[in-house]
């Protein structure tokens, strides 16, 4: 029996610290404040994976950010669709920096800060989500899963009525748009 008490203790002692860095601080030490709710950031060491999860009254979504393989995908809870395109890491904020920026928006709220909009033109369905990686894939499962590409300038037309936009963490907006081809 004391074996079991001793083994158990351990495993806790051992176990917290990885375990919390997969989940988002319940007392809000990862989430910001957002025009009527919340964005919650989730970072996984170990797969070097961001999930930026926002709950409000404007609008429910989800985004991860896999600096792994390079992808990100986007999923809008309301219109039931997930976009899913390549990062460009350079654009994105690093991996390492997250939680600090996390710490930046708590403490200049209510302040503009400078942003970086990112434009995709959703272009197609998509055939296989395994080839994204299994976080992409089980997000996206059972909806209709997009295509989107960076806009590389003037040549990349789209539909500017059409565009749907995600400010993620105050940082990065993230703007999906329908080329004219598929409006």
């Amino acid at each position: 029996m004391k074996l079991t008490i001793v083994t158990a203790v351990l495993l806790g002692v051992l176990l917290t610290p990885t375990l919390a860095e997969d989940f988002p601080n319940p007392e809000g030490g990862n989430q910001i404040a957002v025009e009527g709710g919340y964005q919650a950031l989730n970072l996984n060491n170990e797969r070097h994976l961001a999930t930026i999860e926002q709950q409000s009254t404007r609008g429910s979504w989800k985004t991860i950010w896999n600096y792994d393989n390079g992808f990100i995908a986007t999923k809008v809870l309301p219109d039931r669709s997930c976009f899913i395109c390549t990062m460009n890491r350079e654009e994105f904020p690093g991996f390492d920096t997250l939680r600090r920026l996390i710490e930046e928006n708590r403490i200049l709220e209510g302040e503009e800060q400078p942003r970086r909009e990112i434009t995709f033109i959703v272009k197609g369905l998509v055939r296989d989500l395994n080839s994204y990686g299994p976080d992409i894939s089980n997000m996206c499962r059972g909806i209709p899963s997009y295509l989107a590409y960076k806009v590389q300038g003037p040549q990349d037309r789209y539909n500017e009525g059409s565009c749907t936009t995600f400010d993620v963490m105050r940082t990065v907006d993230l703007k999906y748009c329908h080329g004219y081809d598929n409006v």
